[in-house]
């Protein structure tokens, strides 16, 4: 067996970022073998990586992208334990493999399970590297992929990002109209309650029966009758679906218009008619 010397230790630290004791061991496990003791480091990561895999993952990063002509568009939210190495630049290049994945998996099959296993499982090898060397526990959390005419926005801080598919007529491949999905995207993220549906049919009915009861439940509890509370959660139920169907919700551009308002005008200012909201998505780190 070749002695293990100080250049071979450097030389597998600067391959792997491995700590130098860790390079040390893998050097003397593999008998100094190069490749060999790469091998040992990744075999351990993934052992110490199955112990790290119970701890939370409040932080990372989310990613959105559209492609040409406004056509099709992907979002992944990819998780890790600190702020400190969601800002790491390997962190950052995971999150946006994690992204080019998304965007050339089909629709219909999108999921984080499809993004690892995408090109072979390279992004999955990409992950469990970034995190061996990072020592946090990591995933891909949220993939979300569009195929018709879709918008995105992407908040400066890379921690939310909504993304937003419509129908429409006219010229829909056009930057004008790209701006104007990308300012609904904008209400997206920034409404608060976040919407819950396009429309007020879309509300999920577990969500209208929670509303009700906690309706009914203030209006006993300051003394009214059951009679009256009964009617008085009708116009309560209205409100709640003003302030979670996207399409009735105040729009944060301008809040004189309702949303659906707005987009029929902004789209109609840049030759585009007929909009209809299909579905959107609203990412955000710790939601």
């Amino acid at each position: 067996m070749p002695p293990v010397t100080a250049a071979m230790v450097k030389e597998l630290r600067e391959r792997t970022q491995a700590p130098m004791m860790e390079c040390k061991s893998a050097l003397d496990a593999s008998q100094g073998d190069m490749d060999g003791a790469i091998k040992v480091l990744r075999e351990r990561g993934i052992a110490k990586m199955a112990k790290r895999a119970d701890r939370d993952t409040f932080e990372g990063v989310v990613r959105v992208a559209v492609g040409a002509g406004n056509r099709g568009g992907a979002a992944v939210l990819v998780s890790c334990e600190t702020d400190f190495s969601a800002r790491n630049d390997k962190f950052q290049a995971l999150a946006q493999a994690a992204l080019d994945a998304a965007m050339a998996s089909d629709a219909a099959s999108a999921s984080p399970e499809a993004v690892l296993a995408c090109c072979g499982g390279k992004v999955k090898a990409l992950l469990d590297d970034v995190a061996n060397t990072i020592r946090e526990n990591m995933a891909i959390r949220r993939v979300v992929r569009t195929e018709g005419i879709s918008g995105a926005y992407q908040h400066f801080d890379n921690k939310s990002c909504g993304i937003v598919e419509v129908a429409a007529e006219g010229d829909v491949g056009s930057e004008a109209f790209a701006k104007v999905l990308r300012e609904l995207c904008m209400h997206i993220v920034a409404a608060t309650p976040a919407p819950l549906a396009v429309d007020a049919a879309g509300i999920p009915e577990k969500d209208l029966a929670t509303e009700r009861e906690i309706c009914i439940k203030q209006a006993l509890e300051s003394g009214k009758p059951q009679a009256i509370a009964e009617k008085m959660v009708g116009g309560r139920l209205q409100k709640f679906v003003a302030e979670r169907a996207l399409l009735e919700q105040e729009c944060v551009l301008d809040p004189d218009q309702k949303v659906g308002a707005w987009l029929s005008a902004q789209a109609k200012s840049v030759g585009v008619t007929n909009v209809r909201v299909l579905r959107f998505s609203r990412i955000r780190i710790g939601e």
